[in-house]
């Protein structure tokens, strides 16, 4: 699993966190700004710990079947 593995994955997990605390923070009647704003920092700290999570139990072997991306895959993209 290289840096694109981990680079798309990173992405996905960004762009999907994003788009679901914009849509939240607009429903809670805030401003486009700052739902906006809200989300991209937020969507951000949340997809460096997912991320960093997961490379750290990636490379101490940890399986994880909701994620599906141990090493025995064999190059599988997810």
């Amino acid at each position: 699993m290289g840096f694109e593995f981990w680079f798309v994955r990173a992405v996905k997990v960004y762009l999907g966190v994003a788009v679901l605390l914009f849509i939240i923070r607009l429903l809670k009647d805030n401003s486009i700004l700052e739902s906006f704003t809200f989300a991209i920092l937020w969507a951000f700290v949340s997809t460096v710990i997912f991320i960093g999570s997961r490379v750290y139990h990636s490379r101490k072997g940890v399986k994880c079947a909701l994620c599906n991306d141990t090493p025995e895959s064999g190059g599988k993209k997810s």
